[in-house]
């Protein structure tokens, strides 16, 4: 009987230990997705930027810069004849 019983508990140990681990395995699992997620964000955001500059340098040199959001409008400017450029 006393063998059973140690067994038993034996066995309960043995699963105890497994579920622990387990535990463990998924905080580690947990913190690694959390690492990827904070990745991908600033790579979301430093291709938003470089999207932002390729945007701005186009319109420019196409003749139409994009008007800065942050930035006060920027007056006309003119030659001495006063014609635009």
């Amino acid at each position: 009987m006393d063998e059973r019983i140690d067994r038993l508990l034996s066995l309960a140990e043995q699963q105890y230990a497994s579920i622990a681990e387990q535990g463990r395995q998924n905080a580690q699992q947990q913190a690694t997705i959390v690492e990827q997620g904070r990745q991908i964000a600033q790579q979301a955001e430093q291709i938003g930027l470089l999207t932002q500059s390729v945007v701005l340098l186009l319109g420019e040199e196409v003749g139409v810069p994009v008007p800065d959001a942050d930035a006060a409008a920027e007056p006309q400017r003119t030659d001495m004849d006063g014609k635009p450029y």
